[in-house]
């Protein structure tokens, strides 16, 4: 009995372990899910609007007259072929031509720190040139003058440079001394006599003309590519012409129907703008020479020609040592392109012919 009570015993311990191990195989078995990881968000890409870039300044070499400096005006001749080629005049930012006795024409060049090492040949003063000299606040620089302007200058107050009296600014390519048509300065000999004559060498003037950046063809302007301009009704010895290159947006400069060759470069004269102004200039009466008063005290007309167009344009001065004023036909006044400036100054704008 006691056999039979342990026997049962143990097959009902082994019934409940193997029910029990057979009921964890039945347990759900846990399993893990990867939770998908979100989509970065995708911005979207845009191409930025491109910025307009500023169109290049036009003949960036140029040197734009610094008001704070004063310039030095130069006469040089413009008489005949001996003179040629002329020195100065491809590196000057502005240049005065106007009409003296034997109606032939005589340059002044201005510099505001351009000068090169020829400049040349120089020349004598006529007085009404001083009238420009003043209004630039200019250091003078001839060979000599007529009787009225020696008598200006100093009545002026002017600071000059005289061949006559200071030589050491000068030189002569040639050893003839009765040919007037060799007289040379250049930079450096200029410098050195300003220096040791302490003359002053910060401008009281501004300069006259603003500039603009771009190259601009002025509005409604008529059609100005071949520029000729005679000062005389009679045959003189200074008729010029200027041809305008589109590819440059230039005027290439001829004298008497020759190219015009400067000496330091060797290259032809080129010119951004050309203003020509319309003055009488009456042989003074009695004078021996027949030498010239110039009527540039009041109004007129002119042209201001750039970019192959010209506009017709008003001048005024008040005074010698006043500004002329230069204004278009609304009164603005004219703005110029970066380059070279000729004014060129005639008794009759019908002596002008452009096409």
């Amino acid at each position: 009995m006691i056999k039979k009570a342990v026997l049962l015993f143990f097959l009902s311990g082994v019934l409940l372990f193997t029910s029990a191990c057979g009921g964890a195989t039945d347990e759900p078995v846990a399993t893990v899910t990867e939770t998908p990881s979100a989509s970065p968000v995708q911005t979207p890409i845009t191409t930025p609007e491109p910025v307009p870039s500023e169109p290049p300044v036009f003949n960036p070499d140029f040197i734009i007259p610094d008001s704070s400096k004063r310039p030095v005006a130069v006469m040089i001749d413009n008489q005949g072929d001996k003179v040629l080629p002329q020195g100065g005049i491809g590196q000057a930012q502005l240049i005065y031509e106007i009409l003296v006795e034997y109606n032939i024409t005589r340059y002044m060049a201005l510099f505001w720190e351009t000068m090169p090492d020829m400049i040349g040949p120089v020349r004598s003063s006529r007085h009404y040139f001083l009238d420009y000299v003043l209004e630039h606040d200019a250091i003078y620089t001839h060979a000599g003058g007529s009787t009225y302007a020696y008598t200006d200058i100093p009545k002026l107050k002017i600071q000059n440079i005289d061949y006559q009296v200071h030589g050491s600014a000068f030189w002569d390519l040639t050893e003839d001394k009765y040919n007037w048509q060799d007289t040379y300065t250049s930079r450096e000999r200029i410098e050195k006599f300003i220096s040791d004559k302490k003359y002053r060498t910060e401008s009281k003037r501004a300069f006259p003309f603003d500039y603009h950046d771009q190259f601009t063809v002025p509005e409604n302007g008529t059609p100005a590519e071949d520029v000729s301009i005679k000062f005389h009704s009679s045959k003189g010895s200074s008729n010029c012409e200027f041809i305008y290159n589109p590819e440059t947006n230039l005027y290439e400069r001829f004298r008497m129907g020759k190219i015009q060759i400067d000496r330091n470069t060797n290259e032809q004269v080129k010119t951004a703008n050309i203003i020509v102004l319309k003055m009488s200039s009456p042989v003074i009466e009695g004078d021996t020479y027949g030498r010239r008063n110039l009527k540039n005290i009041g109004s007129g007309d002119g042209f201001f020609i750039t970019g192959g167009k010209a506009v017709p344009i008003k001048w005024s001065k008040t005074a010698r040592d006043a500004q002329t004023e230069y204004t278009t036909q609304d009164g603005k006044p004219i703005v110029l392109n970066r380059g070279q400036t000729w004014i060129e100054i005639v008794s009759n704008l019908d002596y002008v012919t452009m096409k």
